[in-house]
């Protein structure tokens, strides 16, 4: 696909910018209608139901440009709305994508946002089909909705798990979290200071689509949420949906030797300069895996019997899946630490009205 000229958006009639944003896009299954015409019309398999979803990234709220390229935040936005998907068992198909470009943006970074996240959403197996343009005066934004297919009346909710159910995760939660404290510690912001592991699981999150298809196939889950604002927060909203409670083991919670490095990192920059993160290494990672952090991981509310399977189904589609607790009856969530003593667990997440 040739690179386009770096020339301001604002450049050039509508008519073009749009044959721009639509060229070399992939075609889609089942597609009636593509892009081009007023509306898409699309043909959903027999015997199944559609599933729908919808993100939107803006500059300096979900994405900074000092940290992401274009095309990196496209995938990202991609990511966003598979990881919901993902967490309803749901196979992608099909893809709107509307951007709000302001003046001050190249014709070269809305088509790297846009061809970047059509990439990544073919990769699953989701053509674009259409979306919108405009011009705005604000910030640099796209949004994402995401249509899939799912077996009539299989798909996953957060309103299913029972009491003695296996509470499993895959990937490394507060990988997000980590990977921002330490681009963010030093003036300028980069993101140089992570480590490799952790940036690239930052910028490219891997996709859990066939990790979810395969264990739906296998049989077990009983309830699923996609880990988007922080595990704390996901898990008691699976419990509030599922009306029951949860108890975590500190000790299980997944933590790669990435994940240890950059808390070992900003612990040292802490030692050496007062900020807002608790001191040491032993108190970063709770404050990461239990804070908010978009990882676009699953976390799922398993059958004790079908445990040991899912999990090796799980491993064998490329995502690790780790047991972190159990679902008990009643309501709340308990942490059980390090040294064996079960408390209170206040969930943390973030909150678009709340959060900074």
């Amino acid at each position: 696909m040739p690179e386009p000229a770096d020339v301001r958006f604002g450049d050039g009639s509508e008519r073009a910018r749009i044959a721009a944003l639509l060229a070399g896009l992939p075609p889609g299954e089942r597609v009636v209608v593509g892009p081009g015409d007023d509306a898409a019309v699309l043909r959903p398999r027999e015997g199944h139901d559609l599933v729908v979803t919808t993100d939107a990234f803006v500059e300096g709220r979900h994405f900074r440009r000092d940290l992401l390229t274009p095309a990196e935040a496209g995938t990202r936005l991609a990511a966003a709305n598979l990881s919901d998907l993902a967490a309803m068992a749901a196979v992608p198909r099909w893809a709107l994508l509307s951007l709000v470009v302001p003046a001050s943006r190249s014709a070269a970074d809305a088509l790297a946002l846009e061809h970047a996240c059509a990439r990544a959403l073919d990769g699953e197996g989701a053509a674009v089909v259409g979306g919108n343009l405009a011009a705005g005066d604000g910030a640099f934004s796209a949004t994402v909705t995401l249509l899939g297919e799912v077996e009539r009346e299989r798909a996953w909710t957060r309103a299913g798990a029972r009491p003695g159910d296996v509470l499993a995760v895959t990937g490394v939660p507060g990988s997000a979290a980590a990977f921002l404290a330490l681009a963010l510690w030093g003036n300028p912001p980069s993101r140089t200071r992570a480590p490799g592991g952790l940036a690239e699981r930052f910028i490219a999150p891997a996709s859990r689509v066939r990790a979810a298809c395969a264990l739906a196939a296998a049989g077990g889950v009983r309830a699923a949420i996609d880990v988007s604002d922080g595990l704390g927060a996901d898990l008691a909203q699976l419990c509030r949906a599922s009306g029951v409670g949860a108890r975590v083991h500190e000790t299980r919670l997944p933590a790669d030797e990435p994940f240890r490095a950059a808390a070992r990192a900003l612990s040292a920059a802490a030692g050496q300069e007062r900020g807002p993160l608790p001191a040491g290494e032993s108190a970063l990672l709770p404050h990461f895996q239990w804070g908010p952090s978009d990882d676009y991981e699953l976390l799922l509310a398993v059958e004790p019997v079908a445990w040991e399977r899912c999990r090796e189904v799980a491993e064998a589609a490329g995502a690790p899946l780790t047991a972190i607790g159990e679902v008990v009856e009643g309501a709340g969530l308990e942490l059980v630490d390090r040294g064996g003593v079960a408390r209170p667990l206040e969930p943390r997440g973030w909150d678009h009205f709340r959060s900074a």
